[in-house]
C-alpha cells in the first residue's frame, strides 16, 4: 500500500489545501480506498454476505460533498491482478482468511468487540462490491472508470494526459508512478483538510535532496526501498536507497550491494527491471480511444515480458464500464437486487 515512509519525507513541499480550492476542477478518486473505509462499519455484514448499503452510503456522501463544492469527480476502480503482485495478493488473501476465522471464533463465544475488530481486518473489497457502487453512480450520473489492472496506474494516465486536474488518494504510489498533482485528505470532524503534492516542487524538497533526481531516479529510489512489485533488500530503506541512487546508477547500485556482501534475493536484478517496467508501462484504459494502452510507450529495445495480458477491445470496454468482472472476465450477475431499490437508496445517501 504505497512506499513506506515517503510522504513524511516530502512534507516540506506539501501545501495545505481545502476542498473549496478544487471548485471547477475534474478529479480522479481512488475509489477502493473509500470503499475500504466505508466497509469498516458494516464489516460483519460484508464478510458474511449479508445485505448492507453502509459502504455505498459512505462513498456517495463524499461524492455529493465534492459535487457540492463544484468539483467533477471521476471514480476509478481497481481491475484485475498483476502477476508482479501474486505474492502480495496471496499474503493479503491469507491474512483476510485468518482474520475471518478469528472473527467467527470470537463471535461464537460472545466477544463481539474482538470479533468486530477481526471482521474489519477480514474485509475483501471485491469487484462485486465495486459493481454495487457503480449501479448507484450510473443513476446519479457520476463518471467512473474500472481500470484493466491497477487504479494507481489508471489515475496517473488520466493525470499525465490532462484528462483530470488532480488525483485524490491515500497512498504514496502515485508519486513514483509520475502523477503530476496528488491531494491527500483526512477528515477533521465535519471538515475535510489535507495537503497537495506537485511533482514540479520535488527539487525544492528539504528532507531528501532531490535536486539532481530525474523521474527515473525517484522511481528507482522507491523500488529499492521496497514496493508492492518488489520487496526491499534487508537494511535498505528510503534514506539509504536515496543515497545509493544519488551516487550510482541503478545497475551499479545492485553491483555495489553485491560487491559489499549485501544479500540480494535470487534474480533481483531482473525483478527490479520488471518493477521499473510495471510502473512505467502498465496497461491502462484510454477513454478517448476506448481501448487498452500502455501508461507510457514501450521502447523498441525493451526486452522484458511484463506478464500483462493484452485484453480484446470489447472486453476492456466492458470492464471499464463495470459490466464485466475484471477478475473472472465474465459479465456480472445481478445478485444484489436490493441495491436497485430506489426507495432504499434515495433515503440512504441523498
Amino acid at each position: 500500500m504505497g512506499i513506506q515512509g515517503l510522504l513524511p519525507l516530502l512534507k516540506s513541499i506539501m501545501a495545505p489545501i481545502s476542498v473549496e480550492e478544487l471548485r471547477g476542477q475534474t478529479i480522479a478518486v481512488n475509489t477502493y480506498s473509500w470503499l475500504h473505509k466505508g466497509a469498516f462499519s458494516c464489516s460483519m455484514h460484508l464478510c458474511k454476505g449479508l445485505p448492507t448499503s453502509t459502504h455505498i452510503e459512505y462513498c456517495m456522501h463524499r461524492v455529493n460533498m465534492l459535487r457540492h463544492h463544484g468539483v467533477k469527480p471521476i471514480l476509478v476502480f481497481d481491475g484485475g491482478f498483476l502477476p508482479m503482485k501474486d505474492d502480495v495478493e496471496a499474503k493479503r488473501a491469507k491474512m483476510r482468511k485468518e482474520n475471518l476465522e478469528r472473527a467467527l471464533e470470537r463471535e461464537a463465544i460472545g466477544n463481539s468487540f474482538a470479533a468486530y475488530e477481526f471482521f474489519q481486518k477480514a474485509i475483501d473489497i471485491s469487484p462485486s462490491i465495486a459493481w454495487e457502487l457503480i449501479q448507484v453512480l450510473k443513476k446519479e450520473k457520476v463518471n467512473y472508470i474500472v481500470a484493466p489492472y491497477e487504479a494507481d496506474a489508471q489515475m496517473t494516465f488520466l493525470s499525465i494526459n490532462k484528462l483530470v486536474d488532480v488525483v485524490i488518494t491515500e497512498y504514496s504510489d502515485l508519486i513514483p508512478f509520475g502523477c503530476h498533482r496528488v491531494r491527500y485528505y483526512f477528515q477533521n470532524g465535519q471538515i475535510w483538510v489535507g495537503v497537495e503534492f506537485k511533482s514540479s516542487m520535488l527539487r525544492e524538497n528539504k528532507d531528501l535532496d532531490l535536486t539532481i533526481f530525474t523521474k527515473t531516479m525517484l522511481l528507482e529510489m522507491c523500488i529499492f526501498s521496497g514496493c508492492d512489485y518488489l520487496q526491499s533488500i534487508p537494511g535498505i530503506g528510503l534514506k539509504r536507497a536515496h543515497a545509493l541512487v544519488q551516487k550510482f546508477k541503478s545497475s551499479k547500485v545492485i553491483k555495489h550491494l553485491r560487491c559489499n556482501s549485501v544479500a540480494n534475493p535470487p534474480n533481483y536484478e531482473e525483478a527490479f527491471k520488471k518493477a521499473i517496467g510495471t510502473f512505467q508501462h502498465q496497461r491502462v484504459y484510454d477513454p478517448r480511444k476506448e481501448d487498452i494502452v500502455h501508461l507510457s510507450d514501450i521502447p523498441h529495445d525493451f526486452a522484458l515480458d511484463l506478464d500483462h495480458t493484452w485484453l480484446p477491445k470489447s472486453l476492456v470496454q466492458g470492464i471499464a464500464k463495470g459490466d464485466i468482472d475484471p477478475l473472472t472476465k465474465m459479465p456480472f450477475q445481478v445478485l444484489y437486487n436490493w441495491i436497485l431499490d430506489n426507495e432504499t437508496l434515495d433515503s440512504s445517501y441523498t
